[in-house]
């Protein structure tokens, strides 16, 4: 049976994945902070900010890791929109969760990984066009974008794949009734008017997973509507402080 681990799976995207993986009759062991709703899905309390206890879950491992899906992060925004308003504490936060989660999630796994399997990364939208107001935010995902690109060469020895999704505004639990909300000068910068759902960013990462996509290695997909090809010529509305912002 295949195995996939996936990261901060407890809700949203990667809780998505889990799901459909599940379905298709894939064995997912979940790494999350709090546990996913009661589902059956085999659940692991991990910190991706932490070693140890990534190392400890691959030590409880009991067979070859086939997928590697690093779904977990943040996003924080207590900016004004100019980076002195920034504060240490939320950049700090962003790249310890956004992008070194993502790199030691991998270190502490990737022995476990079996040869010709694949791994995962989630960016953004936000790392291929930026996000004004969310420096700490843009600034991880675009260096898990280029993260990728680097272990999609190193990792090639030994046939594993990585790849990275880039959502663009999907509608995770955190954001449901905000997309709801949004003004006109917003919704015309989506194409096809409206948010994702998490189980069409999942359907895309399942895929880069299976052995139908087995020539896709250090690509970078928008799975945005189209959102970024809108992106040239558009004001792009100022956020203020204490607003709801869509994760992807």
């Amino acid at each position: 049976m295949s195995q996939a681990v996936i990261t901060g799976a407890s809700s949203g995207i990667g809780l998505a994945c889990a799901h459909l993986m599940a379905a298709d009759g894939w064995h997912v062991t979940v790494l999350d902070r709090s546990p996913p709703p009661n589902d059956g899905l085999t659940y692991v309390e991990a910190d991706v900010t932490d070693t140890g206890a990534l190392t400890a879950v691959a030590d409880g491992l009991s067979a070859p890791i086939t997928a590697l899906i690093c779904s977990a992060g943040i996003w924080q925004i207590d900016t004004d929109g100019s980076p002195t308003s920034l504060s240490l504490e939320t950049w700090e936060r962003t790249i310890a969760v956004n992008l070194t989660g993502t790199m030691l999630t991998v270190r502490s796994l990737l022995g476990h990984m079996a040869d010709d399997s694949s791994i995962v990364t989630l960016g953004s939208v936000a790392g291929l066009a930026g996000m004004p107001g969310g420096d700490a935010y843009t600034a991880t995902k675009g260096a898990v974008i280029a993260l990728t690109r680097a272990w999609a060469v190193l990792f090639s020895q030994r046939g594993i794949r990585v790849n990275c999704v880039c959502p663009g505004p999907t509608r995770t639990p955190m954001i449901n009734s905000s997309m709801d909300s949004l003004d006109e000068s917003r919704r015309i910068r989506l194409p096809q008017q409206r948010a994702a759902t998490p189980e069409e960013i999942a359907a895309v990462i399942k895929f880069l997973c299976e052995p139908e996509a087995s020539y896709l290695s250090g690509q970078i997909l928008a799975v945005d509507g189209g959102a970024t090809a809108a992106l040239a010529g558009l004001p792009f509305p100022r956020r203020n402080i204490g607003e709801t912002h869509v994760k992807g």
